[in-house]
């Protein structure tokens, strides 16, 4: 029976579903279309003399280099636990979005799921629930869940991952990079990936969302306060800034 080799473990509003699009276009690879989130829920995780071959039954395929994508297994540490548990060799990929956009973009699909908008909420409202948000830690978390906040704490995410999984094992991409050169960045994974470079069609992404009301000045702000550690110390572990982050924070370093 094939198994996975490699899983996009998010991060969610990052371009993950695109990912798919883009890594199917490899003649080499196989991915499974939807979200598996075996890891990370505790109905589909269900063992039997630790028999995986449930979760192998979605990878019906003769290809080589075997995945899946699920955003939420990168925060939650019992699924890098779970994931580990199954394949301690595992290819990570992991793709980042800059993180205030990240949690508006979020709480945006959270709306929609429940038939509102932004338009329909409150400035009150929106800065309530992010106040709720705040109290959560990612080492307590027990269950996926919205958590808009301390999904873009990606040092710790980072961090807990290494404690895991060797560095090689571990590719980290810049969503907002990824849309400025394509073909350079999905052969870099491709090359994470040990399969040949290819030209890629690059007009291949879904999910594209637009809000109806922008992120309220004074929660931008506040978020920015909140992920302004996480950021640096996410740059001291990539070894660099990432530029086109901070040239959205000018405004607030002014």
């Amino acid at each position: 029976m094939p198994v996975p080799n490699f899983i996009c473990i998010g991060v969610q509003k990052a371009g993950t579903s695109s990912l798919i699009n883009y890594l199917n276009q490899h003649p080499d690879i196989f991915m499974a279309l939807d979200e598996l989130h075996f890891f990370d829920k505790p109905k589909n995780y269900i063992l039997e003399n630790n028999d995986f071959s449930r979760y192998e039954s979605n990878f019906n395929t003769d290809k080589q280099i075997i995945g899946e994508k699920t955003p939420s297994y990168n925060y939650l540490q019992f699924a890098i636990d779970r994931i580990h548990k199954y394949n301690s060799n595992m290819k990570l990929i992991l793709i980042l979005r800059e993180p205030i956009s990240r949690a508006f973009s979020e709480y945006n699909m959270y709306l929609k799921f429940n038939n509102k908008k932004l338009s329909d909420v409150s400035e009150k409202e929106i800065l309530e629930v992010f106040k709720e948000e705040e109290k959560y830690n990612l080492d307590e978390l027990e269950n996926n869940g919205a958590y808009f906040i301390v999904r873009g704490f990606y040092d710790e995410i980072i961090e807990y991952i290494l404690k895991k999984f060797k560095k090689e094992n571990l590719f980290i991409g810049i969503s907002e990079e990824i849309i400025q050169n394509k073909s350079k960045y999905y052969n870099n994974i491709f090359n994470f990936l040990n399969v040949k470079k290819i030209e890629i069609n690059e007009d291949d992404d879904t999910h594209k969302g637009n809000y109806d009301k922008n992120i309220p000045k004074i929660l931008e702000k506040k978020l920015f306060k909140i992920y302004r550690p996480h950021n640096e110390k996410l740059y001291k572990l990539l070894g660099r800034k990432i530029s086109i982050w901070e040239k959205y924070y000018e405004k607030f370093y002014n």
